[in-house]
Parts: structure tokens; C-alpha cells; sequence
């Protein structure tokens, strides 16, 4: 790693687009360049946070390790998204590890830069915020879906995200599938057994990577169909009348 006047690179981040070129150039001198081949950790759980990251191209996961080797993945962060920083401002160690999906290339914040930064420029801190903020109802979202809905549920949600983020019914999955399901709390096995259930229903087609789905509202359909079949498994039975109750 080498510090380096990121010109074109730094001013180009969302995040950093807002500044006065004196701000920017005061920053530029902080900044170092982080290129991380796939699988190379950028900061461990339990490392003493010291920077904040973001990312210009390639994929990070944020994981917490397992000793069944079935690493939890808390969130994906793509270009353009910083991370790192929530643990900045409360000084608390890493609660999970990053590491690269594949070759991605960084830029690190030292701690001090950024908060001199967001000392003066009220717009970064704003966007840093709003930043945090849809992370954390992402996480709520996240939950939500963990808790009430069953694996089929959760499937056939992500299918239907997929395709309407590609814009297709033909669906390539950018991750491999052991990662889909950590994401989607569920086992490798459990994700495979979903698939193969919709494609024994033809509500979707799959090769390798590529899922091709038959349409949107055929397996939205189902969704509802499933949901509904879930919350009928969740309706108490009828209360036991007055006469049989022991407690008059």
C-alpha cells in the first residue's frame, strides 16, 4: 500500500463529491489506495478500528466467523458504499471481519482524516449519516424477513429482487450459492432444496449461475400463496369456552 493523489478517483466517490477542492485536497494526503485480491482479509473481527473504507470496484463481504466454518455474512458492500465507519465513533473492536469476493480496490480513511472532515464539512457528515441510517433499516428489513418468513419465503424474495435489480427474468447469480444462503440465514442444502422445488413447480429454470424465472407474477403469486399457507400455521386454535374453562 502507498499513499498516492487520487485525482479523479476520490472526487468521483458519492460520498466525497460535495467538498471544496481545499477540503479535498487536504484529504487526498490521508488517503491510501488498498487493492485487495479475492479472499484477502481487510480488517479482522476484533481488530481495533484505526480507518474507514470505501469501496471503488469489486465486492467485500462483512461476516462473523462460525467454528462450524458457516460464516454469518451481515452485508455485502458494493462500489461506491464506505464501511468500518459505525465502529469509528464508539470505539468498539470489530464485531465481524471483511473480506474481498473478489479483486476490489479500496480507498482507506484513516480515523483522524474523517473526523477532522466531518468536523468541517456538515454535507459528508449528513451523507455519512444517511449512509448509517439505510444500513440500519436494511438490517431491520433483514431481520424481519429472518423472522417471518419461512425458507421458501425467503427465496423467492431474493429471486424476485434479483430480477428486478438486472432487469431480467433471466437472473445471474453474482454470488455463489453457499453465499446467497448465508445471506439469507439459511443452510447451503435448505437454498438448493428451495431451488429445486421451484423448478419442479416450472416456476423457474436453473443452469449453474443463471436462474430464468417464467415470470414475476407467477412466482409472486406463489409467494402469496406461501405466506398465506404460514400464517395459517400461525393462528392460535380457538380459545376454550367459558364453560370448560377452569378458570370460570
Amino acid at each position: 500500500m502507498k499513499k498516492i493523489n487520487l485525482d479523479g478517483l476520490l472526487s468521483n466517490q458519492a460520498l466525497f463529491k460535495q467538498l471544496s477542492p481545499f477540503d479535498l485536497e487536504n484529504l487526498k494526503h490521508d488517503v491510501v489506495k488498498m487493492e485487495c485480491s479475492k479472499g484477502r482479509n481487510v480488517f479482522r473481527k476484533g481488530d481495533a478500528p484505526d480507518a474507514c473504507y470505501v469501496l471503488v470496484y469489486g465486492l467485500v463481504k462483512l461476516a462473523i466467523p462460525s467454528v462450524s466454518g458457516c460464516d454469518k455474512i451481515v452485508e455485502l458492500i458494493r462500489p461506491g458504499q464506505a464501511f468500518g465507519e459505525a465502529m469509528l465513533f464508539i470505539d468498539e473492536r470489530y464485531p465481524f471481519y471483511a473480506e474481498a469476493l473478489e479483486s476490489s480496490l479500496l480507498l482507506r480513511i484513516p480515523k483522524n482524516s474523517l473526523l477532522r472532515l466531518l468536523e468541517n464539512s456538515p454535507t459528508v457528515a449528513r451523507q455519512m449519516m444517511t449512509g448509517l441510517s439505510q444500513r440500519l433499516l436494511g438490517f431491520i428489513r433483514s431481520v424481519e424477513r429472518h423472522s417471518s418468513h419461512n425458507a421458501m419465503q425467503k427465496v423467492v424474495d431474493y429471486l424476485l429482487q434479483a430480477a428486478k435489480s438486472q432487469n431480467s427474468l433471466d437472473v445471474k447469480l453474482e454470488l455463489k450459492k453457499n453465499v446467497v444462503a448465508s445471506l439469507l440465514n439459511l443452510t447451503p442444502e435448505t437454498f438448493s432444496r428451495m431451488l429445486h422445488h421451484l423448478s419442479e413447480l416450472k416456476l423457474i429454470k436453473v443452469s449453474a449461475s443463471r436462474i430464468v424465472l417464467s415470470s414475476i407474477d407467477s412466482l409472486h403469486a406463489y409467494a402469496v400463496r406461501e405466506e398465506v399457507t404460514a400464517n395459517k400455521k400461525c393462528v392460535f386454535p380457538n380459545p376454550v369456552s367459558k364453560a370448560a374453562s377452569p378458570f370460570g
